[in-house]
């Protein structure tokens, strides 16, 4: 025994090695992704902040590039919009410090609408738009992107800045705001503090518990998995996944239990190893299915909440380019 174990040793220690790096340490926690629909018809039907270029303005240079690159903006062509205001920033002269800021808001609102939200904070940042007050026509517009884009950047104590001076200049949509916060950071239950009118709260409640009662448990698919292998997938609905896991452990299983039988240790060892390596993956697998499920589920109801309740910062515009 003792000689069959030292031969075969090389075979056991590969076994040990795959079994320990199967052996991942789970996460049951989800980032959500809640993204929005943009509404391109209404933004570009909003009225303009600011006003109209004069005619002198117009046979400007830097008018001429605002004034092409709003069209642009307005036909939904950021690219070429920006490159428009970036050129009449260059262009534009220092005594005219409202036109530079006009320009300076137009970019953010280009980058924002571009889902580039780190560049229309850099935007913001390198501008006087930073210390602009609410004299400034598009200041409660800033106020929700600049929010908004540090929420998307993650940068929560900056977010939080910004949503004091919302709550000072704008209270009437903070709360609303912080219902989209709220569901942005995955606290779901605590957008219950936020809610005021009995009726969306109640809407709200029906959807944090479809939420509630289709949630699957990543702990109990991993655990359904390692007592019947593609159980754990059947229990989040992967019925395909299902059947592969069941069907390549069993085959593993059996072909280490035949080649044990008729006398071939080393290929049965390594056969074991193999599976061993399935197994726990599949562990873990199902785990991993169970929080994208989560995250699927609970993407689609915090979208739908707050779209019913006019969350979505870019749906309390005022204004436009």
């Amino acid at each position: 025994m003792q000689r069959y174990l030292r031969l075969n040793s090389p075979f056991l220690l590969m076994g040990l090695v795959l079994f320990l790096i199967s052996c991942q340490a789970p996460c049951d926690k989800f980032d959500p992704v809640i993204s929005c629909p943009i509404p391109v018809s209404k933004v570009c039907g909003l009225p303009s902040a600011f006003p109209p270029l004069t005619e002198r303005e117009k046979n400007e240079d830097w008018g001429r590039e605002l004034l092409i690159g709003e069209n642009f903006a307005r036909e939904w062509d950021l690219y070429r919009a920006i490159t428009c205001y970036k050129r009449a920033k260059i262009l534009v002269p220092s005594d005219q410090m409202d036109r530079e800021q006009q320009i300076d808001y137009n970019l953010i609102l280009c980058y924002y609408l571009g889902n580039k939200a780190q560049e229309a904070l850099n935007v913001f940042e390198s501008s006087e738009l930073s210390c602009a007050g609410p004299h400034f026509p598009a200041f409660n517009n800033l106020l929700l992107i600049v929010f908004d884009c540090y929420q998307q950047t993650k940068q929560d104590e900056k977010a939080e800045c910004v949503m004091q001076a919302i709550h000072t200049y704008a209270p009437e949509v903070a709360d609303d705001l912080m219902i989209y916060w709220s569901l942005k950071r995955g606290d779901m239950e605590g957008v219950r503090c936020f809610v005021t009118d009995p009726c969306r709260l109640e809407q709200i409640e029906q959807d944090i518990g479809l939420f509630n009662h289709q949630w699957k448990s990543p702990s109990k698919a991993r655990t359904l998995n390692a007592i019947l292998p593609g159980a754990g997938y059947y229990y989040v609905g992967q019925k395909n996944s299902a059947v592969t896991s069941f069907l390549v452990n069993a085959l593993f299983i059996g072909a280490s239990y035949e080649l044990f039988r008729h006398g071939y240790p080393a290929a049965g060892i390594i056969t074991a190893s193999l599976e061993t390596g399935w197994y726990f993956g599949g562990i873990n697998g199902a785990g991993i299915e169970a929080q994208a499920y989560n995250a699927r589920l609970y993407e689609g109801v915090s979208q739908k909440i707050i779209t019913d309740n006019v969350c979505f910062p870019i749906f309390m515009f005022e204004t436009s380019f």
